[in-house]
């Protein structure tokens, strides 16, 4: 028997965040999805429910997503963490690389390239 997946969406508008979660409820199978507004609920709820995988801004309003990511990643060896954001160069890359992060996709790319990397 299959494990259900567990996503948290880490998102800190309430639009996208929104519309975000419902379009991964519809293109994953039986997944539950979780959503946070900023780092610290993130890294509560990657304590509590164990997702296996995330997908987080990196432009958050409380702490950075490299250091979201870094927590989460030390919690949560094994879980795929995708890091998103308006905003790329190859410093950034680096950096959100070397916090954990196994992908990064531009926002305007999401919903082209989320699902064929999951």
């Amino acid at each position: 028997m299959n494990a259900t997946p567990v996503f948290l969406l880490v998102e800190p508008s309430p639009i996208l965040r929104a519309r975000l979660h419902d379009w991964l409820e519809s293109a994953v199978i039986r997944a539950r999805v979780l959503a946070a507004a900023n780092g610290l609920d993130a890294l509560w709820l990657a304590a509590q429910e164990q997702p296996s995988h995330i997908l987080v801004e990196m432009y958050l309003p409380d702490i950075t997503g490299v250091e979201a990511v870094r927590q989460m990643r030390q919690g949560l060896p094994t879980a795929r963490i995708i890091a998103t954001g308006h905003y790329e160069s190859p410093f950034f890359l680096k950096m959100v690389r070397s916090a954990g992060a196994d992908e990064f996709i531009l926002k305007s790319k999401l919903y082209n390239e989320l699902l064929t990397i999951l």
